[in-house]
């Protein structure tokens, strides 16, 4: 009796890592059709187009994050299998990798032997971490959420975090504080990572919610 063949939908915008992954997933026995796509606009495409068994991906792509894409697909497909194939092993990105509750993170750096592992478990209906990912999140389970992500915040990110609850622009707040717009850009994105929030508005609610912010000391 032959092996069921599992749908596989790989996401990364390094061709690099995509074509390697591609090609260690090609030698298993269980790999059936293999999607790639180097950016959010064209994974969505695959995600609203089809149902796969299966989905690796970063959670840094040019024009999104896999955060938002983990989210869209799990909207299409609640029971998505999904490993998380990354470079950032932040303690925050951590954290928002176990509040989406993915099966599998690991790091760019791990052997192709770990990758085999990884999608050999979660096809099977297993969980699995490298093992920085695992130490981390063992760590992280132990610490009330709200502290945790307070804690998270550089001074530079409160500086933004305020600035942006103030209603300065991006721009703006790069004068204010002599630096790029692309610099301020990243902090945004990071503060929207460390708090979970989906846009600015979301993000100023969600730190005053947590005392990270006061209104009054904003206005």
């Amino acid at each position: 009796m032959s092996e069921v063949k599992k749908d596989i939908l790989l996401i990364d915008d390094h061709d690099l890592i995509l074509q390697g992954i591609k090609f260690i997933i090609e030698q298993m026995p269980e790999a059936g059709f293999l999607a790639t796509a180097s950016a959010g606009g064209e994974a969505c495409k695959w995600i609203d187009k089809k149902i796969f068994d299966l989905y690796i991906l970063d959670i840094e792509l040019p024009d999104t994050t896999g955060f938002e894409l983990i989210d869209r697909i799990r909207e299409r497909n609640p029971k998505a299998r999904i490993i998380v194939n990354t470079m950032h092993d932040e303690v925050w990105n951590i954290h928002r990798l176990i509040q989406l509750e993915v099966d599998s993170a690991i790091l760019k750096s791990s052997n192709i032997q770990e990758v085999q592992e990884a999608i050999h478990a979660v096809l099977n209906g297993e969980t699995y971490f490298c093992t920085h990912f695992e130490a981390v999140r063992n760590k992280i389970q132990g610490i009330h959420a709200e502290a945790f992500t307070d804690e998270l915040l550089t001074a530079r990110e409160m500086e933004v975090l305020h600035a942006i609850a103030e209603g300065f622009s991006t721009n703006e707040i790069a004068e204010r504080l002599h630096v790029s717009d692309n610099t301020i850009e990243s902090h945004r994105k990071r503060l929207m990572v460390k708090l979970n929030a989906r846009n600015a508005v979301d993000l100023v609610m969600r730190a005053i919610s947590k005392g990270i912010i006061n209104p009054k000391k904003n206005r």
